[in-house]
C-alpha cells in the first residue's frame, strides 16, 4: 500500500514545485495594467473594464448624459431588450466595441427600431454587412459595400466636419505600457457618398479620410464611427479629447440611451463574419496571446507541468485520436436565400432580384476571381461568350444553366419583376450554388 502511494506523493510534490516557480515568476513580471485592446473574453471595450482599453469611462459618461432619460443596458438579447414601440421614439443605441455580432432577428429590431424614428450609434473596427446591406440599400454608382478601409499610422488626427464647440480637432493614438505603436486607423471610403444619396461626413480622420458618418434610415439613422479607440479609458482620461467626444455624443438624440452590452466580439471574429479575415491586422502566434492571458497561461502552465510528470512515470506511445473533419458548408447559398426571404416577406420582388445577383457576382468575384462590371446605364452585368465560358470551367456548371440566371435577372430589370419571375431568378441561383464545385 506504502509503495503503490508513493509516485502519486511525488507527482503532487512536483506540481507544487512547478506551480509555485512559474507563480513566482509570473507575479514578479505582471504589468501593472493590461493593455491589451482585444475583446477576447469580453473584456476590450467591456463597460466594467477599468484598463486603459476598456469602456467603462464612456459608460458612465452616457449613463448621465441626458438628465432625465434612462439609461439601459442590453446584456441578453437584443431582438427581445430593444424596444420596438412606434410611439417611442428619439431615443438611442449605442454600441463600442473592436466588432459586433447581431444574428437575423437582432439584425432586424436595430433596423425597425432606427426605421421608427431613433438613433444608432455603433463605433467599431468592422461592421456586419448583414446590417449593411439594408442601411446602405441604395448604393451609389459602381460602389458596392466593402467594409471600412485600413491606414496604418503612429498618430490619428481626428476632427469634426461641422464642430458644435471650437478646437475639437484632437490627436488620438494606440499605447503600450505609455508607448506609442503603429497601429490601424480605420475609415469609411468617400465613394460610399454620392450626391443621389443622404448619407453624408460628419467627421474625419488626418483630414482626408471620412471615420464619421451619418446614415438615414426610415425616420431614424446610423451613427458610423470606425475607431472605438477615441471612446476607451486611455483616451477619454486625456484632456484635451474631451472636445472632440462632446462634439460625436452631441449628434445623440435627447432621449433615452440603451447600450448594446452582448453584441460585442473580436475584431477577427467580425471580418470571418464579413468574409474580410485577410483584411486583418497582423496576426499574434497563438502561445503569444494565451502567456498574455493570465487564466489561460495558468492553464498552460499546469498542463506542460502534468505532461511532464505523465512522461516521466508513464512514457508509452500512444497513436494521437484522429479529429472529425466537419462537413463544407456553401455559407453563400445560406445567405442568398436569408436574404431572398426577407424581401419575400415585404413582396419586393425587384431589391430581391438586385440583391441576390449582388451576391451572386460578389460570390463569383471571391471564390473564383472573376470580376463582372455592372453597366452604369442599365444596371446589367457586361458579359460574353468568353466569361461564360470560364465560369463553366471553374465551376463545372452547364454553360446553358449559367446563362439562364443572367438572361433571368435582366428580365427583371427590363420588366416589373413579379413572384414568379424572382423566384425563378433565386431557384436558378441556389441551383448553381449547390452543384458548383
Amino acid at each position: 500500500m506504502q509503495k503503490s502511494s508513493t509516485p502519486i506523493l511525488l507527482a503532487l510534490v512536483a506540481i507544487a514545485l512547478v506551480g509555485a516557480m512559474f507563480y513566482y515568476a509570473f507575479e514578479a513580471n505582471k504589468p501593472k495594467f493590461d493593455w491589451e485592446e482585444s475583446s477576447w473574453e469580453k473584456k476590450g471595450y467591456d463597460e466594467k473594464n477599468d484598463q486603459p482599453y476598456g469602456s467603462l469611462i464612456a459608460h458612465n459618461l452616457l449613463a448621465h448624459y441626458f438628465e432625465g432619460e434612462k439609461f439601459v443596458e442590453l446584456r441578453k438579447n437584443i431582438a427581445k431588450e430593444l424596444p420596438v414601440d412606434r410611439n417611442s421614439i428619439g431615443h438611442n443605441y449605442v454600441f463600442i466595441g473592436e466588432a459586433m455580432y447581431l444574428d437575423s432577428a437582432g439584425t432586424k429590431r436595430l433596423l425597425d427600431f432606427v426605421a421608427a424614428g431613433n438613433t444608432a450609434f455603433i463605433s467599431s473596427k468592422t461592421i456586419p454587412f448583414d446590417l449593411m446591406t439594408f442601411v446602405y440599400f441604395d448604393e451609389c454608382a459602381e460602389a458596392n459595400w466593402n467594409d471600412y478601409g485600413m491606414v496604418e499610422d503612429s498618430l490619428g488626427r481626428f476632427s469634426l466636419r461641422t464642430p458644435i464647440l471650437p478646437d475639437s480637432s484632437t490627436t488620438f493614438f494606440f499605447a503600450r505600457q505609455n508607448i506609442p505603436e503603429n497601429y490601424p486607423w480605420n475609415y469609411i471610403g468617400s465613394y460610399y457618398f454620392c450626391d443621389s444619396l443622404k448619407q453624408h461626413p460628419l467627421g474625419y480622420l488626418n483630414k482626408n479620410y471620412i471615420n464619421f458618418a451619418e446614415f438615414p434610415l426610415g425616420k431614424g439613422r446610423f451613427l458610423l464611427h470606425t475607431n472605438p479607440i477615441a471612446f476607451s479609458n486611455f483616451s477619454l482620461l486625456r484632456h484635451d479629447t474631451h472636445t472632440y467626444v462632446a462634439g460625436v455624443f452631441s449628434q445623440l438624440s435627447e432621449g433615452n440611451i440603451y447600450w448594446d452590452a452582448v453584441s460585442r466580439v473580436p475584431e477577427e471574429v467580425g471580418r470571418r463574419n464579413n468574409g474580410l479575415s485577410n483584411r486583418s491586422p497582423a496576426k499574434q502566434h497563438l502561445l503569444t496571446f494565451i502567456l498574455e492571458q493570465p487564466a489561460l497561461a495558468w492553464a498552460w502552465y499546469i498542463i506542460t507541468a502534468l505532461a511532464i510528470i505523465w512522461l516521466v512515470f508513464r512514457a508509452k506511445r500512444r497513436q494521437r485520436i484522429i479529429p472529425v473533419l466537419p462537413k463544407n458548408e456553401n455559407s453563400s447559398y445560406e445567405f442568398i436565400s436569408t436574404i431572398a426571404n426577407l424581401h419575400f416577406q415585404e413582396k419586393n420582388y425587384s431589391g430581391l432580384s438586385k440583391q441576390g445577383m449582388r451576391h451572386f457576382l460578389a460570390h463569383l468575384r471571391e471564390r473564383y476571381g472573376l470580376v463582372v462590371l455592372l453597366d452604369a446605364e442599365t444596371g446589367l452585368p457586361r458579359t460574353d461568350d468568353d466569361f461564360f465560358q470560364k465560369i463553366s470551367l471553374r465551376t463545372q456548371v452547364q454553360e446553358i444553366e449559367i446563362r439562364r440566371i443572367f438572361s433571368l435577372h435582366a428580365n427583371t430589370l427590363k420588366y416589373q419583376p413579379n413572384e414568379a419571375m424572382a423566384m425563378d431568378l433565386h431557384r436558378a441561383m441556389e441551383a448553381f450554388l449547390r452543384t458548383a464545385k
